[in-house]
């Protein structure tokens, strides 16, 4: 099929990092005398990384402000994903597949640019990169359509012949509505894989099978 760009997400679908976070949340609630809840990683999911600290906390530590709680939660992840975090099996496969057919890619993430540069800098693939865009810097969270327009208009490539890969069922119902070609990939986390069914036009267990896609 003709695909002329790609979207990915970058937690959870290029990179096996999910469990990083979750890791730093059940940290912060434990340094700050709480217990871990695991309905909090499904709530924060769905949100900025400002977003999911200004919930943090108005829920949890009122005293504090966003800044010290995206301190917090940043200094804890931040050491793996420049050092520990590796690519989700089959990612770097798909990656340069893309890159020998000289098709465009970017990152779309609710990550801090930070974050998504160390994590595709460590496992090698940066450059294959067109850019990184994050709901930060477009101002918008990934439920907006607008934030995969921006995408699309960095690109420079039509929405019926653009492809995003996501791992998140709220992401991909986003693009699925616009018309984009949705693809859904396993997280190993939360159980979304199910949901993604009703918002994608294609699922995958393994990302580099993406490339049987592939004219």
């Amino acid at each position: 099929m003709r695909l002329d760009g790609f979207i990915f997400d970058i937690d959870g679908t290029l990179a096996d990092s999910m469990g990083v976070w979750t890791d730093a949340d059940r940290l912060f609630l434990n340094n700050h005398g709480f217990e871990y809840d695991e309905e909090l990683s499904y709530k924060l999911r769905a949100m900025t990384f400002e977003k999911a600290a200004e919930y943090i906390r108005d829920t949890y530590c009122p005293h504090m402000s966003v800044e010290q709680v995206c301190s917090e939660i940043t200094e804890t992840v931040r050491h793996k994903y420049s050092h520990e975090v590796e690519l989700m099996d089959g990612a770097e496969r798909l990656i340069n597949e893309l890159c020998r057919r000289n098709i465009p890619i970017c990152a779309a993430t609710s990550n801090s640019e930070e974050l998504a540069r160390a994590v595709l800098e460590n496992n090698g693939v940066i450059d294959h990169f067109d850019f990184i865009l994050t709901c930060e810097a477009a101002g918008m969270g990934k439920e907006s359509p607008e934030f995969f327009g921006k995408c699309l208009e960095m690109l420079g490539t039509d929405r019926k012949y653009t492809a995003v890969v996501e791992d998140s069922p709220h992401a991909a119902a986003t693009a699925h509505g616009m018309g984009l070609y949705t693809i859904g990939v396993s997280s190993g986390y939360f159980g979304d894989f199910e949901a993604l069914e009703e918002c994608t036009d294609v699922r995958f267990e393994n990302i580099g099978d993406i490339t049987t896609l592939l004219q």
